[in-house]
């Protein structure tokens, strides 16, 4: 437990700008991203989404990232399997950056919203169980709110 919380990383410190989760991060500052996700020590997988169209490509290519063994199942399960063995002998610090993602976005808006949805909701499981700590980033060229639109915090 001591271990995980020496490594857990206060994105607030050393990402000010970024927006309140999850991550949708212009891609113009990906390298500004990716500079302190590495300075922080986290360990940087980048997933590009410019094929994915459905949960199962996406599953597949997180997969293929996290160099999972021949038997994983390319699901959600076997997804946080994979995840919670990298945090059996010493939590992680994982964050997966996701490029193109409006490519997936725009062609299957509902398994998009989903996706991020269960992606976060295993975040937070993972740290909860003190495996690690994931942190998501959707990189695209996002429309930003209309000026005066509310904003939640």
């Amino acid at each position: 437990m001591d271990d995980f919380l020496d490594l857990w990383v206060d994105l607030d410190e050393i990402l000010p700008w970024l927006p309140n989760e999850p991550y949708f991060v212009q891609v113009g500052r990906r390298h500004a991203l990716m500079n302190e996700l590495a300075r922080a020590q986290f360990s940087v997988i980048e997933v590009d989404l410019v094929d994915v169209r459905s949960e199962r490509d996406l599953l597949v290519e997180l997969g293929q990232a996290l160099s999972a063994p021949d038997y994983y199942g390319k699901n959600w399960d076997a997804l946080r399997d994979i995840l919670r063995d990298r945090g059996a002998g010493k939590p992680f610090s994982l964050a997966v950056v996701f490029s193109s993602s409006n490519a997936f976005h725009e062609a299957n808006v509902h398994e998009f919203v989903r996706s991020v949805s269960l992606l976060q909701m295993m975040a937070r499981t993972l740290s909860d169980e003190d495996s690690g700590q994931l942190e998501l980033f959707y990189l695209a060229d996002w429309v930003p709110a209309p000026e005066g639109a509310a904003v939640q915090a």
